[in-house]
């Protein structure tokens, strides 16, 4: 065995070597302890759906994938009924072309009904797999719910209280006043 750099047929020394021993002990051994990972968020899929003045707003919690869809699908077709419709990705984990699929009929569905959708999406992979499908020009994602609600507000000529009304849930099972209600 060779140390790096060195000649091919040089001894390493002793204290070169790397045992069991030398990983598990931290900084006492010459080694670095490795740093804290945050806790990783939760990847089961939900969607938490209020009201924030005219606007209903469905949060796309997890990871967003096939086997997510039955989990968000059915909440995210029944908020499709409303006039002004805010997907909130913020809080996704993973979102893959399933996903991309989903926005897709919400989209339709809202459009359909004579309704405005909006994105809302910071986190560069899922904005990457928008590119990557041609979609960031359609749905144009902003990257705060904040900045989504005063555009709708504008959109909407400041008609109804825009974001600076309480927030109020939808009138679903589950909802409770003032809050969420996750489904």
């Amino acid at each position: 065995m060779t140390q790096p750099g060195a000649p091919r047929r040089a001894p390493v020394s002793s204290d070169a070597a790397v045992g069991p021993g030398r990983l598990a002990g931290g900084a006492a051994d010459g080694l670095c302890p490795l740093p804290e990972r945050p806790a990783a968020p939760d990847p089961e899929p939900r969607a938490v759906m209020y009201r924030s003045g005219r606007c209903t707003v469905v949060e796309l919690h997890g990871e967003i994938d096939i086997a997510g869809l039955a989990s968000v699908g059915p909440q995210l077709d029944a908020a499709t009924a409303t006039p002004v419709l805010v997907i909130d990705l913020t809080p996704t984990a993973f979102f893959d072309c399933s996903g991309l699929g989903l926005l897709c009929r919400a989209r339709r569905r809202v459009i359909e009904g004579g309704g405005r959708l909006r994105l809302v999406c910071s986190h560069p992979l899922i904005l990457r797999t928008l590119r990557a499908g041609g979609l960031a020009e359609v749905f144009a994602p902003v990257p705060t719910l904040a900045q989504a609600l005063h555009e709708e507000e504008a959109a909407s000529g400041g008609a109804g209280s825009g974001s600076g009304g309480p927030r109020t849930t939808s009138g679903g099972a589950g909802a409770t006043p003032g809050g969420p209600a996750e489904g």
